[in-house]
């Protein structure tokens, strides 16, 4: 895992986490949040969440639905049984199939592709060890960790203190 490198501090008010968020999104970061719960005023602060999850859905979903489809058909061509001059490959009895597939198909790799893209964030994004280890972002306070060079982490020190912060760190690794 990488090393971190940046400010983290600690907020008890939802009004004043949000505040600094967009202040250090104005200065061209874009801070992480630790959260005892969901919140919408912090995915709005955070601005439009980017992410590939929907697009890996769809193109599973797809996959799925396209082989409930052919697998189906391929077996009824290779083992023809023809009953009172019915189609062999006929769209109907194999829509059940099509749609279990897709929904299979889409399910379990939704699930893989969201534990892949966390995988991937955790790399790309660093956590610093000491905000981790602190209980109380699970309970009752706001974090918010903002990744930076050394010499910029006097500035957000400086910013999130003047929010309200409670508590500040800065870690240089």
């Amino acid at each position: 895992m990488g090393k971190f490198s940046g400010v983290w501090a600690s907020f008890e008010y939802l009004d004043e986490t949000t505040e600094a968020i967009e202040k250090i999104r104005k200065q061209g970061k874009q801070p992480q949040v630790l959260s005892p719960c969901p919140r919408h005023e912090i995915d709005h602060a955070l601005g439009e969440p980017q992410t590939r999850l929907p697009f890996i859905s769809l193109i599973f979903g797809g996959l799925g639905c396209l082989t409930g489809y052919s697998f189906p058909a391929w077996t009824a061509s290779d083992w023809v049984l023809p009953v009172s001059g019915k189609p062999i490959v006929a769209i109907p009895p194999f829509t059940i199939i099509g749609f279990e597939l897709t929904i299979l198909f889409t399910a379990i790799f939704t699930l893989a592709g969201m534990i892949g893209l966390i995988v991937i964030d955790t790399f790309r994004n660093p956590l610093p060890k000491g905000a981790k280890k602190y209980p109380r972002f699970q309970r009752d306070r706001f974090g918010v960790v903002v990744s930076c060079e050394p010499s910029q982490t006097k500035e957000f020190e400086e910013l999130l203190k003047a929010h309200g912060a409670e508590e500040v760190h800065v870690e240089n690794s």
